[in-house]
Formats: structure tokens, sequence, C-alpha cells
């Protein structure tokens, strides 16, 4: 059997295969560099029992050549749960462009709780706008969608601040101390983002939307070649499809696939299924 997992900060989706049949399974996220080694145990746990592991095919925030100790302290711990050394730990930006574009070439995105891009050809990763992060960038990402609708409800910008705090059972000084003083605040900020797409025919919602994403055009897919397409994956771009296309075509981007799951081109790429 083997396992192909595509890990965000959020969430962890393990695609099984045993040739003749494929399950998924989704457990709490792993980010090799923010988890220490029993969280990331805590978060092995929480799978099914697999027999027969053969090889494993890890793609993860905070995983791949930029994080060698985080993603070598990841593999002990995968090779302990599964009992096999047929081990690979790399990029959840290089697991986007092998789900995306296989060996093919063009402009490989995620948009989730947070965001990326690359420039990718014949399976690897050739260049690389770096994200930043929520504070600093992630433009387009859910992180950054939540703490634009925060910031324009309590500034008021948009209307809707009882409909948001009744919603999420929130008060400002909670919101202040979560953001703030407690960990994974992007996490919290994009926990938001069904919110923000329960009432997007609201004017200032939809505006807010559509700039995030021109942000993420203008800050980031305009440093590679303007004739290459884009394609792009996670939870924010797959929901907010329409919007994206919408967003990006109009700063001259030709967008091609949107999907939410890496599974099926990753198990394609590997396994040719």
């Amino acid at each position: 059997m083997v396992l192909i997992a595509d890990s965000g900060s959020t969430k962890c989706m393990w695609i099984a295969s045993d040739g003749a049949r494929t399950t998924n399974v989704r457990t709490r996220g792993i980010n090799a560099v923010q988890h220490s080694a029993e969280q990331i145990r805590e978060a092995l746990a929480e799978l099914p029992p697999y027999d027969g592991v053969t090889s494993v095919r890890f793609y993860g925030a905070g995983c791949g050549e930029t994080f060698p100790e985080a993603s070598e302290k990841l593999r002990r711990e995968l090779e302990a749960h599964f009992g096999t050394t047929d081990i690979t730990v790399e990029s959840d930006l290089l697991g986007a462009a092998r789900a995306l574009w296989g060996r093919g070439e063009g402009i490989a995105c995620i948009l989730g709780t947070g965001s990326n891009s690359c420039l990718c050809r014949d399976g690897e990763i050739l260049k690389n706008v770096p994200p930043l992060g929520y504070v600093l960038g992630d433009e387009g990402s859910g992180a950054v969608l939540g703490r634009n609708l925060v910031n324009g409800i309590f500034k008021g910008h948009i209307p809707l601040k009882e409909e948001f705090l009744a919603a999420h059972g929130l008060n400002y000084e909670e919101i202040i101390r979560r953001v703030y003083r407690e960990p994974y605040a992007n996490r919290f900020l994009a926990s938001f983002a069904p919110f923000i797409r329960a009432h997007i025919d609201r004017p200032e919602i939809r505006e807010l939307v559509l700039r995030s994403f021109r942000d993420f055009a203008s800050r980031n897919l305009s440093r590679y070649p303007a004739e290459l397409p884009v394609s792009l994956l996670g939870g924010v771009a797959a929901h907010f499809e329409a919007l994206l296309r919408e967003a990006l075509e109009a700063e001259g981007r030709r967008v091609e696939t949107i999907v939410e799951s890496p599974a099926e081109g990753l198990l394609k790429y590997h396994y040719g299924r």
C-alpha cells in the first residue's frame, strides 16, 4: 500500500492506494516547522490502521529542502509510525506543482489558509515568489480574507458587525486575544471564510474578495512569465472559483484548472492512477 499526504496548516488529506482501491482520510494539519514531534505523533494517531504500507510521499507546509531539520524530524516520525523507510518529505508547493501540472510547465498556486505560487516544469519548482505569511504577505489566502473582514467590520467599512459576532459567538476582546495572544492566528482568521462566502452578494464583501485576489496576482503572479497559464488548488481557490477567475483574468492571466484537493493529480503523478 502506498500513502500520499497533502498537508496544510489546518488539515492533512491522506490518500491510500493498494492498486485496486483508493481511500481518503483527513486528520489535523501537520506543519513540520511549527509542530513538535509529540504533536506530529498526535496527528498520526488520528489515522486508521494501515497494513503493509510500502511507501509514503508526504507533501506539507514547513517541509522540503528549505526546512531540512524539520523535514527530517517529520520523516523520523513517519518511519516509526508506518514501519517503512521508503519515505519522502517535500513541500506542499511541490505537491501542488506535481498535482496541477504533472511533468508539464505552468504556474502552480495554493490558496488555502495561506497562499503560495511557483513556476514549475517536469515536476520540479524553478522559481518561487516568497509568500511571507499572513502578516507580511499571503495575498488571496483564507487568513488574509479573514483579517481584512475583521478590519472592515470593526472600522465600519463592512456593515455586518452584529451578524458576524453572532455567527461566531465572539466579541472584540476575544478576537484580539485569539489573534495576538494565542497560537495559530492564521487558522483562526481563515475560519471566517465561510462567513465571507455566505455574504458574497454584499458589494463590500465581493470587493474584499476581488481585491485580495487581484493583490495575489499583482504581488505574486506578475513575477512569472505572462504567457504561462495558471492553475490553482485549495479550499479558498475552489470555493471562490468564479471571483478568482474574474480577478486573475482581469490581471491578464490565463487560468486553467482550479481544484480543491491535489489527491487525483498526485496519484497520477506518482503511480499513473
